[in-house]
């Protein structure tokens, strides 16, 4: 049966505002030693699915630069610092990235974005009865525009050029959330 690698050392080997590396050696049950194993540790983040009472779903376009290119998906973000509740920090991020507010927020899943390298979650919310409520509240290094569009549309997540690992799982877990609830489908 596979096991939990025990940690036998482990330092930080860089840190900022924004990421923090981590850098273990560590020994296997069944005693390999891995000598330098890096972890890329986030605080956990919140995608948002968006939905108005008239069954469009919120998105927004924003550019993306380590993968250089400007793709069409959903608000969410990071838990700021002393955030502990990832709907809080949810509702935080659709307001800022959007302007929109929801009468209704449901945790609809949550995964693990890449845990081969990273530590952090990722915390799934289905918003509904969105509606433009404010201006758009953006970091200093966003630029996001805002759309709306058919959620069956926006299920025809193919014809998009270009994909975001993260949104095709939220579709994962809201289309199994409803299919539990399928009177709550737009």
């Amino acid at each position: 049966m596979i096991k939990p690698w025990s940690i036998l050392e482990s330092r930080q080997t860089f840190k900022d505002r924004f990421l923090s590396v981590r850098t273990d050696v560590c020994q296997r049950d069944d005693g390999h030693i891995i000598d330098q194993y890096h972890v890329l540790e986030f605080t956990d983040w919140a995608t948002i699915i968006p939905i108005t009472d008239s069954g469009n779903i919120v998105l927004i376009r924003e550019y993306r630069h380590a993968g250089e290119v400007v793709l069409l998906g959903l608000p969410g973000g990071v838990m700021d610092a002393g955030e502990t509740d990832p709907k809080i920090a949810a509702q935080r991020e659709l307001g800022e990235e959007t302007g929109y507010s929801a009468r209704d927020f449901v945790p609809v899943g949550t995964c693990h974005p890449n845990p081969a390298v990273q530590n952090n979650r990722l915390h799934f919310f289905l918003a509904s009865g969105c509606r433009k409520t404010d201006v758009q509240s953006l970091d200093p290094n966003e630029e996001i525009e805002v759309l709306e569009m058919p959620y069956q549309e926006f299920l025809s997540y193919e014809k998009f050029d270009a994909q975001h690992a993260h949104h095709a799982a939220a579709l994962f877990y809201t289309e199994r959330y409803f299919g539990k609830h399928p009177e709550k489908r737009p």
